[in-house]
This record gives C-alpha cells, structure tokens and sequence, in this order.
C-alpha cells in the first residue's frame, strides 16, 4: 500500500465527504518523506545535519547585518529560517484563536489551520485537491474572475452560474437554490461574504437560507467559504459572522466538506504579506493529519512555505493588545466612506447606473443598464470625467477602499453626469 492508499483509506474512514470529492490529484497527493520530512524528525536530535540553512550552529540564524537591522525586533527564527510547509505551529493557533473569538466561540471542531502564500494560494490548494474534469464550479453572477483560474486552469470543470442580485436587488436565493439543484455529482460552491464585486454580506436568515439549500445537495459537496474581506461590514442588520461557521455546524459530514479561505491582507491590511491560512470542517479521527500530509504535498510542488519576515509581523501583531482598536478604526473610516457613498449613490436610482445593495467589503456595485456598454461607460468616465472604475459585462465597480471622503460626492456627481 503506498503511502497515498493509507491516506485515502483513513480519508473514506473518518472523512468520507472528503474521500469522494478528492481529485486524482488529491487522491495521489501525499507528503514525500524527503528532506523536509527527515529534518522534522531531527529536529531533537542533538547533531542535526539535515536543512540547508546557515545557522550558529545552535539553531540561530546568521542573516546580513544589511538585512537584518530592519528586522531587528521580530522574532529571528521565524524572520530568517524556514519555516514548516504548513507553517510555524504558533502562528497556526494564534490565528485559529483570533478566529475562534471572531465567531463566538463556536462549539463546531475545526483543524488548525494551514499557512499559505495568501489568499489566492488558499483557493489553488482547495483546487488541487477538488476541482477536476468530473466537477461544477458553482459561481455568482457576478464574479470575481480569478475564481475561472484557479479551478479551471489546470483542468476542465463545468462552470454554472447563479443570479447574485434579483430584479428588485435582492440576494437571488431562488437561483441559488435552482441552481444547486440542477446538479448530479461533485459539486464545488464558493461563497463570498462580503465579497468582490458585490460588497454584500448576506442577513442571519439568508445565511440560514443558503444552509439548508445546500444541506438538500445529494454531494459530494465542497463549500469554499472565501473569508478574504472578514470583518469588514458596516450594518449592523448583517450576519455577525463568517457562513463558515453555520455550514460547518449544519451540513451533513458524511456528504459535504466546508473550507474556510482568509488571511491577513485585507483582515489585518497587509497587502504585501501574502500570507493566507487554510482551516476546514469534519476533521474526525485520524482525518486532519491525512489532509495536512495532502496539503503539504501540493504546497511543497508549487511555492514552499510563506514568507518567514511576513508570517513574524503578523504573530507580532496578533500579540498586540491594541489590534482589535487600530482594526475598529479603520473599520469606522471605511464605514463613513460607506454611508456617504450610499446617500449619494441613491440619487443615480432610475438611471442607466442602478446601485445594488452593499454594506460591507471595499466595493460598490452599480448595474448598467440593458443597451448600455459597461466597458463604453468606463472608457468615458476614465477618459471625459477623470474617474477610474473596473467594468463587468453588466455592471461597474467602485473600490472606495481607496477614496478619500472628500471625493465621494465628486464621484456621485461624475457618476451622474454620464449616468444622464
């Protein structure tokens, strides 16, 4: 039995949702007992002659005194050496406690999770493990389109798509339902709450909706909950939490598996970082170390482990007792930004720009009207009005994460004057 066999095998045993939704890939992954593996082994041992890093010696780095004064306050061994592929084990449970108290404390058993290269690595490595030809990619229209990449890229999926926003701008949950209903076999479904492009956070009773919606899907089910904008809602009628957590709880573990996606760039604001984690549901018996190995293999063949510098800000600021303020602070920045844009946007109501409902993430969504061009419109306001906006096929957005205040109501007013 090879090494992927045993894995598989504890895999149908503990974790079957995960055992019948495996891609070949997935199915053949499993951690190499190669260098990494050996130095994990040594890693006690009293001469360890296994990694090829330049230590002291006694396991202390020597970096470039040109390098390393910038760093000087940051922890050496994770600023300078390699960390695990899985990344350092401190980091993985100071994220999964600022997770844990995010939620509420839920009583829902989760792994610990997995450090990545961020946030689109996160949803590569769900990919490798899921998407296949056999699969449905199921996606919101509208979309962020990386999503098409990283689950159809290397293989050819079928892609369905459900309406995000009704003719009267509400969550279109009967499409959804629809939509999941129409298909036989794996399924794939990514949530994104709030989200790119739609900047929208579902109610406690939409989330309750979708749950049960999904909990009907005869599987094998893989929920991907993209958590990449947690945090970042600013009305107070909205979901407290990420839909992780309910899925998690209420799906059934023999059919479906839910995959939680976040990471510092947006949450902590450090877009540089690309350092994502990886945590999922129904992790019984011996089937979360199955899943780690499978991980680790499709991380090791592709980028290694995170940025060492990156991952040691981060667990600095996690220490901080002052994080949940400085977050609150700008959350309340951004919230003002979002009640004016609001206000005004209002006034483009009955136009060929109609806003549809947003109260969280970094973006507005505005529709084009039907005979209107959205990529026409943008090339007018960028070229005629001084104003940059991303075009969808049926729809504009705005970023205002990156607006000052004092130009919203001059982007109201240019909206306006093109929207006639």
């Amino acid at each position: 039995m090879t090494e992927a066999d045993r894995l598989n095998a504890i895999l149908a045993r503990d974790a079957p949702a995960v055992a019948r939704a495996l891609s070949p890939l997935g199915r053949r992954a499993a951690f190499p007992r190669g260098i990494p593996w050996q130095a994990d082994q040594a890693r006690s041992a009293r001469i360890n002659a296994t990694i090829g890093q330049l230590t002291d010696g006694r396991g202390n780095p020597m970096p470039l005194e040109s390098l390393a004064g910038g760093l000087a306050d940051l922890d050496p061994h994770m600023a300078w050496l390699y960390a695990p592929v899985e990344g350092p084990f401190s980091l993985r449970g100071d994220w999964m406690k600022r997770q844990l108290r995010l939620a509420g404390d839920p009583a829902t058993p989760v792994s610990l999770p997995v450090v990545t290269h961020g946030l689109t690595h996160c949803l590569s490595v769900v990919s490798s493990l899921f998407s296949d030809d056999e699969a449905t990619i199921l996606l919101p229209d509208p979309v962020w389109e990386n999503y098409n990449l990283l689950f159809g890229m290397m293989v050819t999926p079928r892609f369905e798509r459900w309406r995000f926003f009704d003719e009267e701008g509400r969550l279109d949950l009967d499409s959804f339902a629809a939509a999941v209903g129409r298909v036989r076999g794996k399924l794939i479904v990514v949530l994104n709450f709030p989200g790119n492009p739609s900047g929208y956070m579902p109610t406690t009773d939409e989330v309750g909706q979708i749950a049960e919606v999904l909990r009907r899907a005869p599987g094998p089910l893989v929920v991907v909950c993209d958590d990449a904008y947690q945090g970042w809602v600013y009305a107070d009628d909205r979901h407290p939490r990420s839909p992780f957590w309910d899925l998690a709880e209420r799906l059934d573990p023999e059919r479906a598996t839910v995959w939680k996606v976040d990471g510092a760039t947006k949450e902590l604001l450090f877009f540089s970082s690309r350092v994502g984690f990886l945590t999922h549901s129904n992790p019984g018996g011996e089937a979360e170390e199955a899943l780690l190995s499978k991980m680790k293999m499709i991380i090791r063949g592709t980028v290694g482990s995170p940025s060492g510098p990156a991952m040691a800000l981060i667990r600095r600021g996690l220490a901080s007792s002052d994080l949940d303020r400085q977050f609150s602070e700008r959350r309340a920045e951004l919230g003002a930004r979002w009640s004016l844009l609001s206000a005004g946007l209002a006034r483009l109501s009955g136009s060929i720009l109609q806003p549809l409902p947003f109260n969280g993430a970094f973006f507005a969504l505005l529709a084009v009207a039907e005979g209107t061009d959205p990529e026409a419109l943008r090339l007018r306001l960028l070229h005629e009005h001084g104003v940059g906006v991303v075009a969808f096929p049926r729809a504009i957005r705005l970023a205002y994460c990156s607006l000052h205040r004092d130009d919203i109501p001059l982007l109201v007013e240019r909206l306006a004057q093109v929207a006639g």
